[in-house]
């Protein structure tokens, strides 16, 4: 299927305000999700004190700056100027610093080679077309014995999502093999996103070719606090989320 082009940059610039508006992300720990528990509870990168954490898709920077407040040298890069602006006055209000940067995922090329101890990314992951590319420069700046988490929507949970109604369904919508960029609507902006749909096995294979050793896979049981049920009631039916894996989680080490 042929796609039009669109400009994920604008897209998310003219979001951002309405976004962060609705959602108040907390900045007390680094979160992977609406439907999923937080690193405080997770854990999954273990004492974050003096660690440099590079957050991929940092959006408005909530979990860069959590880092830093508990004590990571923290650095985020995000395509959208306007969630960096965001972001960059957050992190003065919470009184930390984080190094932020403009730019896509799938260039690291300004950081040098094992320049972080962790990489993380919340929900960035699927927008980023060129994944192998993205994963080899996060392997490249990772230091040897160095962790990337990241999550993302679960690619079952695409099966199930109704680009029609746009909606989710408890009958399957599209094939789970259908690897198609997947375009739709920001419920908060009207404005017009392209996600891109891989399968487990897909990300397996991404990050084996990166030189990654997939650790861990979480698939947690869909959780909402009772904030998140007033900021997401909108736009999904929460009987029917409960039913269906939300988020997925991936814990992945560099080589020794």
């Amino acid at each position: 299927m042929t796609h039009p082009p669109i400009d994920m940059r604008a897209a998310w610039n003219r979001t951002s305000a309405g976004y962060q508006e609705l959602h108040q992300i907390p900045v007390d720990s680094a979160h992977y999700g609406p439907w999923a528990p937080t690193e405080n509870e997770l854990r999954l990168l273990g004492d974050v004190r003096g660690k440099r954490i590079l957050e991929l898709g940092c959006g408005g920077g909530q979990c860069s700056i959590a880092f830093a407040l508990q004590g990571a040298s923290a650095t985020g890069i995000d395509l959208s100027d306007e969630q960096l602006a965001f972001a960059r006055k957050l992190a003065a209000e919470s009184g930390v610093e984080v190094s932020i940067y403009q730019g896509d995922a799938a260039d690291l090329s300004r950081f040098e080679d094992a320049s972080f101890d962790a990489v993380f990314s919340a929900y960035a992951f699927g927008y980023v077309q060129d994944m192998a590319r993205c994963l080899a420069g996060t392997a490249r700046v990772l230091s040897p014995g160095g962790l990337l988490v990241f999550s993302l929507d679960h690619p079952f949970r695409d099966c199930f999502w109704d680009e029609e109604t746009d909606e989710e369904s408890l009958i399957p919508a599209r094939s789970y093999f259908l690897r198609d960029a997947s375009d739709w609507q920001f419920s908060s902006s009207g404005e017009w996103m392209r996600s891109y749909h891989r399968t487990i096995g897909d990300w397996i294979d991404l990050l084996r070719d990166a030189g990654l050793h997939c650790q861990r896979i979480l698939e947690p049981e869909p959780v909402l606090t009772p904030e998140e049920k007033n900021t997401w009631a909108e736009s999904y039916d929460l009987e029917t989320a409960r039913l269906i894996p939300q988020t997925i989680i991936f814990v992945a080490s560099s080589g020794c």
